[in-house]
């Protein structure tokens, strides 16, 4: 992606595929109840119809990223000047690759590695889906009506989000770009949506050793690994972590440190895992922390007296 009209191009195919994007979950989110029941029919159509475009636009956006435009357009045009390509372009005159070739452009040159070969099924699935929408007026299943409420934002989570962060957005974690993509009012909504709650849960459990709840959003969502949940995008780094007395479980007990030594050096604690929650004292000196309610007594600890590790 050299020329300016190629940034252009990158930029209207992005910009419209998050358009296509938003428009699936608003719709989504505000006209389905998220309980663990069908989803209504129109409804699934058009979402699915909505989420199908945003990922061929993705896709295409993608290309020309990594690319350029002439891989995105018919061979005849592949061989015209950049001034002419981009007169097309102004033009709305070029003609793009049916998206089947596309899709497996992306797949033979692994832009996307963590996709793997059932994801891309999942793709051609979704793909029949829209395509059948379109031409024939498809008729879901009971079955499909279930499955596919759950599968949209699996769809959503595991592909659309992957095609989209591509490199400018790579290192962001998934509730992180969709806060960022979907503005914090759509954001506050999804989050609450059950279907998306569970694929978050899932996803946590996938990518971490331990998963704890979230102290924001309430959800078994929070990655002790990365100190994140994976749910509302509240990041625990500020935080500190001791191991829990009760459950026995590592570093799960969470306190704010900030400003402390203002209350004794003592700060309420709440354990992630098990739920217990606590009193925790923090050594001024060493910063050593412990429980206070299960160590009453215990001499060999830092206390405000004296630090038991000078």
């Amino acid at each position: 992606m050299n020329t300016t009209f190629e940034k252009e191009a990158y930029k209207q195919l992005y910009d419209n595929s998050v358009l296509f994007l938003k428009d699936g979950i608003e719709r989504l989110v505000n006209k389905d109840n998220g309980n663990d029941d069908y989803i209504e029919h129109d409804l699934l159509t058009l979402t699915c119809t909505s989420f199908q475009i945003s990922l061929e636009l993705a896709i295409k956006s993608l290309i020309i990223e990594r690319e350029g435009i002439r891989k995105v357009i018919n061979k005849k045009q592949q061989n015209l000047t950049d001034d002419k390509i981009e007169e097309l372009f102004k033009n709305n005159e070029l003609k793009t690759l049916d998206f089947d070739v596309q899709k497996n452009f992306v797949k033979s040159k692994n832009f996307i590695e963590d996709l793997s070969k059932e994801d891309f099924d999942t793709i051609d699935e979704f793909q029949t889906y829209r395509n059948r929408i379109v031409h024939f007026s498809y008729k879901f299943y009971d079955g499909d009506l279930f499955d596919l409420k759950y599968d949209l934002i699996y769809y959503l989570i595991k592909i659309i989000f992957k095609v989209l962060q591509s490199k400018k957005h790579q290192d962001e974690k998934p509730s992180e770009f969709l806060q960022y993509t979907l503005g914090d009012e759509l954001h506050k909504k999804i989050i609450s949506y059950t279907p998306y709650i569970q694929a978050m849960r899932r996803l946590a459990k996938e990518n971490s050793r331990k998963v704890f709840d979230c102290i924001v959003c309430n959800n078994r969502t929070y990655s002790q690994d990365e100190d994140y949940c994976y749910c509302c995008n509240f990041l625990g780094e500020s935080y500190n972590m001791i191991d829990c007395d009760f459950c026995k479980e590592k570093r799960c007990v969470i306190y704010d440190n900030l400003n402390i030594h203002l209350n004794r050096n003592e700060a309420k604690g709440l354990c992630l895992n098990c739920g217990e929650d606590a009193i925790i004292y923090q050594c001024p000196k060493c910063e050593s922390a412990y429980n206070m309610e299960t160590n009453i007594g215990n001499r060999s600890l830092c206390n405000n007296i004296r630090c038991a590790n000078e």
